[in-house]
């Protein structure tokens, strides 16, 4: 497999400063350049041997280029950056609801993927669910391939719905975790921990449970189970949350992110050219 010498990700938000953290760990020798307009986000990146650049070259020669700017924004960046049009670079969209024909559309390629990563992948263990174009060239494929696993685990589909459902279960995923985690901290300052063992205290136990999970030893449901004693302090605590059904209240949640992604993208379609 080649080695990945430069590559560029469009946007300064907090999911292309992960990729691109996450690449720098991963990757200590490439050029990796971020395309933003506001200096004040170089402060982010600080340090990390990650350049920042105004705008995109007029002759782009980046070996992939990460597109990595609010969905709103992509016909915008698209029609003022006509250099971009027919490369035969890889251009890789982490953008919400951007579908991969509207990617193709505006900008004139096929050599495009559509990828859902999360913010671990700053510390290369994230998730990332990708999507290739169809017709996408076996070099460039294997090049997204090649990039984003090194920032975690990769699953690949070719079920463009799955992005929209990738969208919300990966992409927030890490904040469903936290809320959850900002509720462990709180029980635990009002019970008298500080804050600093409260905030201790709940990401071991994330972190343990995970790290539990992940032997796949034990299912989630059979964990809970050995976790709880019968008529114990902690079936209690699970009657609570089933009482005022957590578990669905999760699920619909997550669906409504979902649609939320699929509406983002029909946004995008309905924009004027």
């Amino acid at each position: 497999m080649a080695v990945l010498k430069n590559i560029a990700i469009v946007g300064a938000g907090h999911m292309g400063i992960a990729i691109a953290l996450g690449l720098r760990r991963s990757n200590p020798n490439i050029s990796i350049a971020i395309i933003d307009s506001d200096p004040e986000k170089y402060k982010n990146i600080s340090g990390a041997n990650i350049s920042l650049l105004a705008g995109l070259p007029d002759a782009p020669t980046f070996e992939a280029l990460i597109l990595a700017i609010p969905p709103q924004a992509f016909k915008g960046f698209s029609h003022n950056n006509p250099q971009l049009k027919s490369l035969s670079t890889l251009m890789i969209s982490v953008m919400a609801g951007v579908t991969i024909s509207e990617l193709e559309k505006y900008l004139k390629t096929s050599q495009v993927c559509r990828a859902i990563p999360n913010l671990p992948c700053a510390i290369n263990e994230g998730v990332t669910v990708l999507m290739p174009h169809p017709t996408i060239t076996q070099k460039n494929k294997l090049l997204a391939i090649q990039i984003l696993s090194q920032l975690g685990t990769l699953i690949m589909t070719q079920d463009e719905r799955a992005i929209d459902d990738a969208t919300a279960l990966v992409g927030g995923g890490p904040a469903y975790i936290s809320y959850f985690a900002e509720a462990l901290i709180a029980y635990a300052v009002s019970a008298g921990f500080d804050k600093a063992t409260a905030f201790s205290i709940a990401t071991q136990i994330i972190h343990g449970t995970s790290a539990l999970l992940k032997t796949n030893t034990d299912t989630p449901e059979t964990l809970c189970k050995k976790v709880m004693t019968p008529n114990g302090t902690t079936e209690r605590a699970i009657d609570v949350l089933n009482n005022k059904q957590v578990k669905n209240i999760i699920i619909d949640a997550v669906k409504s992110s979902s649609m939320r992604s699929t509406a983002l993208g029909r946004s995008v379609q309905s924009c004027k050219d």
